[in-house]
């Protein structure tokens, strides 16, 4: 079964974040029962979520990963989001999910038909 759980423990997220984001960003670990399958680091800027960096195998875990970054930002009342577009996976993503939007993006633009 696939599983989304936070990072809770410093030295896991300063060894992902590799000293490229200060302070320390938030960030989830996806897992299939023992088996990694990948990680997302973002944070929360005001009323929008940060999605700093994500790496998985799969393009479909991709989506997954930037989707529970955002969902954690919203429930923290964050309204919209954006991408860190140097990280390939997040530009290969965005070209699918939000090809024409401007940053931030609403969230409703990934979550129903609202957008």
């Amino acid at each position: 079964m696939i599983t989304m759980k936070p990072i809770l423990e410093q030295d896991v997220l300063a060894l992902l974040a590799a000293g490229r984001f200060d302070p320390l960003p938030e960030g989830y670990i996806m897992t299939d029962g023992g088996t990694y399958l990948g990680y997302s680091l973002f944070r929360c800027e005001g009323d929008v979520t940060v999605v700093l960096d994500v790496q998985a195998q799969d393009n479909m875990l991709v989506d997954g990963l930037v989707r529970a970054a955002v969902a954690k930002g919203e429930s923290m009342g964050a309204a919209a989001f954006s991408l860190n577009r140097e990280i390939p996976a997040l530009q290969e993503w965005a070209q699918v999910f939000v090809p024409a939007e401007e940053e931030p993006i609403k969230n409703t633009k990934i979550f129903g038909n609202c957008g």
